[in-house]
């Protein structure tokens, strides 16, 4: 509940910079504010979208996925990288407008602008360190992935406070022009660096990765420990969700043995995996051959 809360105190107060901005942005004709603009706008829908789950998730409404919400929330973080790269390809084309071209500036707007910018500054690292307390415990990945995509908000913030600032005190002509130049670049880097990284680190659990071969190799020595107590291996299956390990282990037997043998077998496996892997999630399939 306190990601959830700190989550929602995060979309109110984005909520409000975000227009604060898009007024001073467009008064003071700031490409560096726009960016924030930009990258902020679609991130705010999209964090009030996973705020909605988080909360289904909470309040258990959310009974539609049997094997848990975990590809859910990594397809919203997922969007979430696919955004920011997007907003950032975006921005480069206004930047290659600007780039030898000296903008007409108001400087009340761009005063307005670097006021509104400290503010945005100090909101963001206000609401990093609520997510971090919340996120400490590891437990939700909406939470974890609002976490990283604030950092990205309190760096880029930062930094766009210092270019912003600068274009305010020298005016829209030479140090100024290019102030709001390196201000939008840098927006633009922060966006590419954690949206592909948000996108690389989301895809693969999205496309059922197997298990890593640290964590093969331990369950094929559960296996071997077993091996004179089954009668053949026919098939071991790994995934990740999220940051759990989902194994499926099919283990042949012969007719004529005993169902309360085979399930107490099969009850070992999957503890001695689970104490190994903990908090996997392990499944033990017992079939008759021959």
């Amino acid at each position: 509940m306190r990601g959830e809360r700190a989550i929602l105190i995060g979309c109110l107060l984005d909520g409000v910079m975000w227009a604060s901005i898009l007024f001073v942005a467009i008064w003071g004709n700031s490409l560096t504010l726009i960016g924030e603009t930009v990258r902020g706008g679609p991130l705010l829908a999209l964090e009030a979208a996973l705020l909605i789950v988080l909360r289904r998730i909470n309040r258990g409404t959310l009974t539609d996925y049997d094997y848990g919400t975990r590809k859910l929330e990594q397809f919203g973080n997922l969007i979430v990288g696919v955004a920011l790269i997007l907003g950032a390809f975006w921005l480069l084309n206004g930047v290659a407008d600007r780039y030898d071209e000296v903008q007409e500036q108001s400087p009340t707007g761009l005063v307005f602008g670097a006021i509104a910018a400290v503010a945005n500054l100090g909101i963001n690292s206000w609401v990093f360190a609520m997510l971090w307390r919340a996120s400490r415990t590891g437990t939700s990945i909406i939470v974890n992935g609002q976490l990283l995509s604030r950092l990205s908000k309190v760096i880029s913030s930062a930094l766009v406070a210092v270019a912003v600032i600068v274009n305010a005190m020298v005016g829209s002509e030479g140090i100024g022009h290019w102030a709001d130049i390196v201000g939008t670049l840098i927006v633009v880097t922060v966006m590419l660096s954690f949206g592909v990284r948000m996108f690389r680190s989301a895809l693969p659990h999205l496309l059922d990765r197997a298990l890593g071969e640290r964590q093969q190799a331990t369950i094929n020595r559960v296996l071997a420990a077993s091996f004179d107590r089954y009668d053949e291996l026919l098939e071991v299956r790994t995934r990740t969700q999220g940051s759990d390990a989902w194994i499926e282990i099919e283990v042949g037997f012969a007719p004529d043995r005993r169902m309360g043998e085979v399930a107490q077998l099969a009850d070992e496996m999957a503890e001695r995996i689970r104490g190994v892997i903990p908090g996997a999630h392990i499944l033990v399939i017992p079939r008759a051959i021959g």
